[in-house]
């Protein structure tokens, strides 16, 4: 099985957004993070501590999320948390633990905390044109907040979850 999906990492004026993509095969069980260097353990250990705290039951087979991007083997801020979003519902929609299981066409980005809240807070002065642009040619942003985008351009975030103590609501 394998995915692929746009991520979203926000700056402003000029956010950023990157495919990621992800597989799964019967090797050996686990999760993988590959293109972040040591910074994809600590995203890694914390899908696994929130699989057991959530007492989900992962398949056993060998998941291996990816992205191929400068910006974070560049960057000293932890950006790359805006991909751990992205990159959990990517592996649960494998996994299928997710409803979602087509992600070809969406984008997004978010942070998760130890205790599995979810924040997808993007935009504080609206989206820039970069992202109104993947919108207007057919991306679906996944997102808690749609207040600033058409109903069609949207996918809301706990829709994709499926469960709504995950997801923190800033509308």
């Amino acid at each position: 099985m394998h995915k692929q999906m746009y991520a979203l990492v926000p700056g402003g004026s000029s956010s950023h957004v990157m495919e990621i993509f992800g597989y799964s095969t019967k090797g050996i069980p686990g999760v993988e993070i590959v293109g972040l260097g040591a910074k994809g353990k600590s995203i890694k250990e914390k899908f696994i501590f929130l699989n057991k705290k959530l007492e989900f039951k992962i398949p056993a087979r060998r998941y291996v999320l990816c992205v191929e991007d400068s910006l974070f083997s560049t960057s000293k801020d932890d950006l790359y948390r805006w991909l751990e979003l992205p990159f959990l519902i990517m592996y649960w929609s494998m996994a299928n633990i997710l409803p979602i299981q087509n992600l070809d066409n969406c984008l997004c980005g978010g942070k998760i905390t130890a205790r599995g809240k979810i924040s997808s807070e993007l935009f504080s002065d609206g989206p820039n044109s970069e992202v109104l642009e993947y919108l207007e040619n057919g991306l679906k942003l996944i997102t808690a907040n749609s207040a600033m985008f058409k109903d069609e351009q949207v996918i809301p975030l706990k829709e994709v979850m499926g469960r709504n103590d995950l997801v923190i609501d800033k509308s």
